[in-house]
């Protein structure tokens, strides 16, 4: 051993030799799915770079000069291998084959009830929609009617919204159960803290977007906005924004250029709640920003009104909403497709009947595997409106992906809905249905 140990490090090639093998060796195991073989050779590769460095340094310690110099040299193109390999690997993942063959092997067993979800459309509406309701919102309309102004290059604005200072401030709780009752507010919890992004109506019926930014890139209309409140003055991500104050003073957004349109992000500090206004549009002017701030004062100002009052016309909303989702047949939830297979809406129709959040667990029925155990949860869950009344039920929707499974190859499902109290009782499961479903691939 200390022979060849010697001889390995008296060598020139030998070290970066052996470090290339492995790392050829990796790259095939790791495009091939041999996760195991891909691991070892992972290691072994890593030690076989700390022997081209150790190497190195020997020849420099023994003054062997041009023997140090080679080896130095095939650090760096070692170095420079691995990069090369590690971009083979990425390219790969992005767009070569995922199928994981989860459900290859799996039967729809024959004797028990499987649903399967129902039809949602590109507009992320439903097919159980009620084609009678208001298509836009106030705020959609809003926002579009200040986007029909041509703009100038004046990026200045108010952020002036006493009411909505006054609301979070002075009826905290009223205001807290009123977001999360309206089906125009997307309430959601993200490492603890709770998030309200503002919802835009289709057919009558709310949106989920992704992280509830609403974008429009199609013919003369191109912008990217979001309104997002953050209930308990924490930032939703570690992005760079900009803070300032609420009241009258003018406000100078700090620009930068996104999807090659004028953009700003600012998070105004409003009393109880802050408020965080994304904007991408065609000119320098904050349209979408003036526009959102106004409706925002608007609305907290009739809320102002009668804080009591506003909160009833939420959970009415809510009562009606839940009452189109749950369907004929009244199901307390219901899964609906998304624009691909394995991407999936939840529609919950319910009353905990205390304050907390709903999420989703899902298990393969025929071994009860659990699935997408580190996303399911995050992206199901949401705050819900409830009652002391358990005849009355509220209406909530999330997106959420299942990634096990391929494309065409369908398999049983069993969904369990949870509820996590804020009291820290023990969490209860709502509701349980099974449903036929694919896994979601690139």
């Amino acid at each position: 051993m200390k022979r060849l140990v010697t001889r390995y490090l008296n060598s020139g090639w030998l070290p970066a030799l052996a470090y290339i093998v492995l790392l050829v060796a990796f790259t095939i195991a790791a495009v091939s799915r041999f996760e195991l073989l891909a691991n070892v050779l992972f290691c072994a590769g890593g030690l076989a770079f700390v022997g081209i460095i150790a190497a190195s340094l020997w020849h420099l310690i023994c003054k062997r000069w041009q023997l140090g110099g080679i080896s130095l040299i095939s650090v760096v193109g070692c170095g420079v291998a691995t990069v090369f390999a590690f971009g083979v690997l990425m390219f790969s993942s992005m767009f070569g084959p995922s199928e994981d063959g989860f459900a290859d092997n799996l039967t729809i067993p024959e004797g028990i009830e499987i649903a399967e979800p129902d039809a949602g459309d590109t507009w992320g509406g439903y097919a159980l929609r009620d084609d009678t309701l208001e298509g836009s919102d106030k705020f959609q309309d809003r926002v579009r009617m200040a986007m029909r102004a041509s703009g100038n290059d004046s990026t200045e604005f108010t952020a002036d919204m006493p009411s909505l200072r006054k609301a979070s401030t002075d009826h905290a709780n009223i205001f807290g159960n009123y977001i999360e009752a309206s089906p125009d507010w997307h309430v959601f919890l993200e490492q603890g803290n709770r998030f309200a992004s503002r919802r835009w109506s289709f057919w009558g019926e709310p949106r989920d977007t992704l992280h509830g930014y609403i974008s429009e890139f199609g013919g003369d209309s191109r912008f990217q906005t979001r309104c997002l409140l953050c209930l308990d003055r924490k930032q939703w991500s570690r992005y760079s924004v900009q803070h300032v104050q609420e009241g009258k003073d003018s406000v100078e957004p700090q620009m930068t250029l996104g999807n090659s349109l004028h953009e700003s992000r600012v998070m105004i500090e409003c009393g109880g709640v802050w408020v965080e206004v994304f904007e991408q549009s065609d000119k320098p002017e904050r349209r979408m920003t003036k526009a959102t701030v106004a409706f925002l004062e608007d609305e907290f100002s009739d809320f102002l009104t009668s804080p009591k009052d506003a909160l009833a016309a939420a959970q009415a909303r809510s009562r009606d909403l839940a009452s189109r989702l749950a369907g004929k047949d009244g199901r307390p939830f219901r899964l609906l497709t998304g624009m691909q297979p394995g991407i999936y809406e939840v529609a919950y129709s319910l009353n905990p009947g205390e304050p907390g959040s709903v999420y989703l667990k899902a298990f393969e029925v025929t071994e009860g595997t659990p699935l997408s155990v580190e996303r399911l949860e995050r992206a199901s869950k949401t705050r819900m409106s409830w009652s002391p009344e358990t005849a009355e039920s509220f209406g909530a929707k999330a997106g959420f992906t299942i990634y096990e499974g391929d494309w065409g190859k369908p398999y049983a499902a069993r969904f369990e809905v949870w509820f996590r109290p804020d009291s820290n009782k023990p969490e209860r499961k709502l509701a349980e249905r099974i449903f036929k479903i694919e896994g979601w691939q690139r």
